[in-house]
């Protein structure tokens, strides 16, 4: 049977109806038998509650600043699902995405058929695999130790981003289970670099000794210097045998900076890639680097950010207090399947935003804007519900207007990406 590439983004995107995660073994053999792809790919592996997409980020872009070439799979995506197949920083093209899709197809068919975000992993290594990069960063959908991203037999270095309340239903009611989950990506003799003190750290430490890793705990003070101003945010940065940085990061996001460091970091701890970069790989790359929808000023004080969990929230709200506003709009999505009523009473109990606008997000796992709004204004906050994202864009674009007022839109990266998806001839 062969599918144009519409409808196979078609059937792809139907498979949450009609399929179940896989066990380890099943996944191990489905990638085997697609001929083992992984086998010797240069693997970074990145897990964490927050901050996984924009550690990959910053490590792909100073890895191509030292020329190398790269591969990447991260999630969610904001408009393409290709977007979550990336090879030297663009998304994969239609026609090596059918290639791949067709050997995972055929094989579907005789073996078992994977589930959405499995079938595009799969599809995801074996364009790695004829594309040859020098490195493969993977980014973990869910947890880590079960996750389809954790098939690949070799890393050459691991790092844990952060840890914090999410996915509970899967992960565990524990800030200790969950870091137990995460660092199952730890690997035997691998680097595995995560932040000293985070939450959760006690356990990622008895998993890394389990697996007989190799543990890089950062301490905060590596970072000084910060600097926020309107281009974005310089700092310096303390690394590896006390190398010493201060680059620029073009964001107003402060959770970047400890992004942006992490990334640094892992690529020092890595033998194959330490040797073949230098400082200024490291300054240019993280300055060029641009990730959308994290803080994402999509016009004048008018931004998009992707916070969807308790932890996002806070992170978010920490660069929303430096923004030196009169007054701010709150445009606020979300999944039912979240726990967001703890995001509501956080960003009510804030203070930062005279309105809220809600909205019901383009899937079928949003929450209503009605419930939405009702839930913030028990929560002692101006809330309305609108009809759709196209309105609430209109009316931030309206309040923004005026001189010294801020609008912010997040709760999703649903949200973000329906936002982004709106061209502008439409308002």
């Amino acid at each position: 049977m062969t599918l144009t590439y519409d409808e196979a983004i078609g059937y792809i995107y139907e498979l949450p109806k009609h399929t179940v995660k896989h066990s380890f073994e099943e996944g191990r053999e489905f990638l085997d038998r697609l001929g083992a792809p992984d086998t010797g790919m240069s693997v970074i592996h990145v897990a964490g509650t927050n901050g996984k997409g924009s550690v990959c980020a910053y490590m792909e872009s100073i890895l191509m600043h030292a020329g190398l070439k790269t591969g990447c799979f991260i999630s969610p995506h904001l408009n393409d699902c290709r977007e979550r197949i990336r090879v030297d920083g663009e998304m994969c093209g239609q026609d090596a995405f059918m290639r791949a899709f067709e050997r995972v197809y055929e094989l579907s068919l005789k073996l078992y058929v994977p589930t959405f975000f499995e079938y595009l992993f799969f599809i995801a290594m074996l364009i790695f695999e004829e594309y040859a990069p020098d490195a493969v960063i993977l980014e973990t959908g869910l947890g880590g130790r079960l996750d389809a991203t954790n098939l690949v037999r070799h890393k050459d270095v691991c790092v844990i981003t952060s840890i914090g309340y999410d996915h509970m239903e899967y992960l565990g009611d524990t800030l200790g289970e969950i870091a137990a989950e995460k660092a199952g990506i730890c690997a035997q003799d691998t680097p595995v670099v995560y932040w000293d003190g985070c939450p959760g750290a006690a356990e990622i430490s008895r998993v890394a000794k389990a697996h007989k890793s190799v543990e890089i705990a950062l301490p905060q003070g590596i970072i000084s210097n910060i600097y926020k101003k309107n281009s974005g945010i310089d700092f310096c940065l303390r690394y590896k045998y006390d190398s010493y940085i201060c680059p620029h990061i073009g964001t107003q996001a402060l959770y970047q900076v400890e992004n942006s460091a992490i990334a640094v970091c892992a690529l020092a701890e890595a033998e194959k890639f330490a040797s073949r970069l230098n400082e200024s790989d490291y300054v240019s790359g993280l300055e060029s680097m641009k990730w959308p929808g994290r803080m994402e000023e999509i016009e004048d004080r008018l931004f998009l950010d992707g916070a969807h969990n308790e932890p996002g929230i806070e992170a978010f709200l920490r660069s929303v207090r430096e923004d030196g506003a009169v007054s701010r709009l709150l445009v606020f999505g979300c999944m039912q399947d979240k726990a967001y009523l703890r995001e509501i009473s956080i960003l009510a109990d804030s203070g930062l935003f005279e309105r809220v606008l809600c909205v019901t997000v383009d899937s079928h796992r949003a929450e209503t804007a009605d419930r939405i709004a009702g839930e913030f204004m028990a929560a002692g906050m101006d809330a309305v519900a609108v009809s759709g994202a196209a309105e609430a864009l209109r009316a931030a674009r309206d309040y923004v207007r005026e001189d010294g007022k801020y609008a912010y839109i997040t709760g999703s990266l649903y949200l973000v990406g329906e936002m982004r998806g709106f061209s502008d001839d439409r308002f």
